[in-house]
């Protein structure tokens, strides 16, 4: 018995009393085989599962950080290849993680501030309702730029080409249809003077039944010359006797005027002589005027002449002689200029032939009528003055943008509307290039008393002036110049140059105020007026300043 008890004392056997130091080192073994993945035996005493590291072993003293991602590091010390998301800190929270999913609810206001919560398409995620809409096309809207399509037709629209249709020249053409059919179908000389102002529709209405007759007068030979295209008065004998031979002539200068007498009273077809501009022949003794208007009346003549100039009284002023042989006195017509109702009418007609909302407002185009008809009555004016407004606002909408529907959009059945006028021309428009044209005190519509400049008004009373001393109705522009530059210095005004002379003689012109007829030099250049000295004051309404300048003299 006592060798069992011996056995079994030697059997079991106790565990031996431990240090801390040892226990502490075999719970750090233990501890490192249970996290690698080892079964071991734990001990009675439960064993923490996290030990509290100082600050410094958190930054990596001991490798605590090398260990798998079960052991909460810093986050700066966490690699950004690995796999897992980074983890975050507690205290902190992130408003956006991406890798959330689609299906975890998102406050209104996030899906608001984040751009690809706005378009799930665009982080490859499809919402149930896109899915639907992609059976059908989605309504858009983009930026354009405005459509010019309406005022390149109304320009074209407002060019001063020859119309189809002549309005309010009724009585005008039918006493030019006359004429041509009496003379050149009739076979019978004759002459016939069209005079007018600028634009009254003069050349126009010539032209139009020359084509229109053209069947009518294919018997006779048609001269067409336009007298400002010489380069003198002279100059116009070897232009006729070009057309007529059908060929350059190499007869001399002296003995051309000897022939065409010979050629125009010879046998053969009716001559019809058109002469536009015919005051740029004015010469020394006017003997070039005088030549041409004896052709009609010489023996065995066929030459029909109709000549077309802007004075009225070139016959009676330029021509006396011409009185003292009745029958050598043209046929006389004058085109009045066009009233405000007139110009409106023609402007409207104009308008009228562009489908679609018209361009110009109604207003501005009688505002244009009124001011034109009140200055000149010239209509290409008019015309010409409401294409640069058109022009002004084609320019102003061309640089803006507008949001409108996509017309993919639209069904098949459903047709694009025609879009409208982007923007009309209004009477600030119209009023704007009056201003350009004339001055700025044209365009203001209640005629005051400054709607002439002081500069114009000194020229017109230094004209004034010429006239009553030479008693000569015409006067270059050199001596215009000399007088004015006088009665500036007698009204302690600075004057302007020459150049800047012939300027505002080519504004008082379109005023209807003075008549200028052009020469090769400037300083030659003939001016005259074509008003009444009654008519000038009322015009300046400055009664004190045009009796200082005609009292004082030159």
């Amino acid at each position: 018995m006592p060798s069992t008890r011996s056995q079994s004392q030697s059997a079991i056997q106790f565990p031996k009393k431990k240090n801390a130091r040892t226990h502490t080192k075999e719970a750090s073994r233990e501890r490192t085989k249970l996290e690698n993945g080892s079964s071991v035996a734990l001990p009675l005493s439960p064993l923490p599962k996290e030990l509290p590291l100082s600050p410094r072993k958190r930054l990596g003293d001991d490798n605590l950080c090398n260990v798998p991602q079960t052991l909460s590091c810093s986050p700066p010390k966490q690699s950004r290849k690995e796999n897992g998301p980074p983890s975050t800190p507690k205290g902190r929270r992130l408003l956006f993680d991406e890798n959330q999913s689609a299906t975890t609810p998102v406050s209104p206001l996030k899906r608001v501030q984040d751009p690809y919560l706005l378009s799930p398409l665009r982080r490859g995620q499809e919402t149930p309702s896109s899915s639907r809409n992609n059976e059908r096309k989605s309504v858009g809207a983009r930026l354009f730029k405005q459509e010019g399509s309406c005022y390149q037709k109304a320009k074209h629209a407002l060019n001063t080409a020859i119309p189809e249709r002549l309005l309010a020249r009724d009585s005008e053409t039918a006493t030019i249809k006359a004429f041509l059919t009496s003379h050149v179908s009739g076979g019978k000389p004759g002459s016939l003077y069209i005079s007018g102002a600028p634009g009254t529709g003069k050349t126009a209405c010539l032209n139009k039944l020359l084509q229109e007759s053209k069947d009518d007068l294919k018997q006779c030979k048609t001269v067409y010359i336009n007298c400002m295209s010489l380069r003198s008065s002279q100059a116009v004998f070897p232009a006729i006797a070009e057309e007529i031979s059908g060929g350059k002539s190499s007869i001399a200068a002296k003995d051309i005027v000897r022939s065409l007498e010979k050629t125009v009273t010879s046998k053969g077809p009716i001559i019809l002589l058109v002469l536009d501009e015919m005051d740029q022949l004015d010469s020394r003794g006017q003997d070039v005027l005088y030549t041409v208007f004896e052709w009609p009346w010489l023996p065995n003549s066929r030459v029909v002449l109709i000549g077309i100039a802007n004075a009225l009284d070139l016959t009676d002023r330029i021509l006396p002689r011409l009185q003292a042989r009745p029958q050598c006195k043209p046929q006389l017509l004058n085109f009045s200029p066009y009233t405000k109702d007139q110009i409106a009418t023609i402007l409207q007609e104009r308008l009228n032939q562009v489908s679609g909302d018209q361009v110009l407002d109604n207003a501005a185009i009688q505002f244009c009528a009124r001011k034109i008809s009140a200055v000149s009555g010239d209509a290409r004016k008019a015309l010409d003055i409401c294409r640069r407004a058109v022009e002004i606002v084609e320019a102003d909408v061309r640089g803006q943008t507008v949001l409108k529907p996509l017309t993919e959009s639209l069904s098949p059945s459903k047709e694009v509307p025609s879009n409208p006028v982007p923007k009309k021309v209004s009477l600030p428009h119209i009023s704007r290039v009056l201003s350009d044209v004339y001055g700025d005190k044209m365009a203001s519509s209640g005629g005051s008393s400054e709607s002439f400049p002081l500069q114009q008004k000194l020229l017109v009373c230094a004209l004034l002036l010429l006239t009553r001393q030479s008693k000569i109705k015409e006067v270059t522009l050199g001596k215009l110049h000399e007088a004015y530059s006088k009665v500036c210095r007698k009204q302690q005004v600075p004057g302007v140059g020459q150049s800047e002379c012939l300027s505002l003689c080519q504004l008082l012109e379109t005023r209807g105020i003075l008549g200028l007829k052009k020469a090769k030099e400037a300083r030659l250049t003939k001016v005259s007026l074509k008003i009444e000295e009654r008519d000038i004051e009322h015009a300046f309404k400055d009664k004190v300043l045009i009796g200082n300048v005609l009292n004082s003299g030159i």
